[in-house]
């Protein structure tokens, strides 16, 4: 069992214990959610490096601690969203949660998508801010903080102007 599915495990035997206890094949399910959290982590880790990992960040210590960072913050987001579920809903079934858990998997893959596509857009100047809808740069800003600053404006100005960011 890889460490996602363990720290899954752990997490839901604590906060889901009914629908722990319900799951029809355990070790199939946390091991199938390891797997899922490992792929989207390595996913999410490229993005943010491809979009962080400038051409003039050269000192080797810089890269590899900002790199670690990406991947602490990749790993906290994915376990955010798909293993670190609000604690035990009254609504939980026996055996649906494989349902929810591929219904979270997708909902995150479809943001992630947007999010990075936002970016890319705004980046290669497909799109300008005022193009992008509020939601939209709300999404691109979660993935990439310094995303305004890149592009020359800042939360306060985009305020400033109404948008609802």
């Amino acid at each position: 069992m890889t460490s996602y599915a363990r720290e899954a495990q752990a997490y839901w035997r604590r906060w889901l214990p009914r629908t722990h206890v319900n799951l029809t094949d355990p070790d199939a399910f946390y091991q199938q959610l390891g797997d899922d959290v490992q792929d989207r982590v390595s996913t999410l880790w490229d993005v943010q490096a491809e979009i962080h990992l400038t051409p003039d960040i050269t000192d080797h210590t810089k890269r590899a601690g900002l790199l670690q960072l990406l991947l602490r913050d990749a790993e906290h987001t994915v376990m955010q969203a798909l293993v670190q579920v609000p604690p035990e809903a009254d609504t939980a079934q026996p055996g649906s949660e494989p349902t929810a858990h591929q219904t979270r998997l997708s909902d995150f893959d479809s943001r992630l998508v947007q999010q990075q596509t936002t970016i890319r857009d705004l980046l290669d100047g497909d799109r300008s801010v005022s193009e992008a809808s509020d939601a939209e740069l709300t999404q691109a800003l979660q993935l990439m903080p310094e995303l305004l600053a890149v592009l020359g404006t800042s939360l306060d100005e985009l305020r400033a102007l109404g948008r609802d960011i």
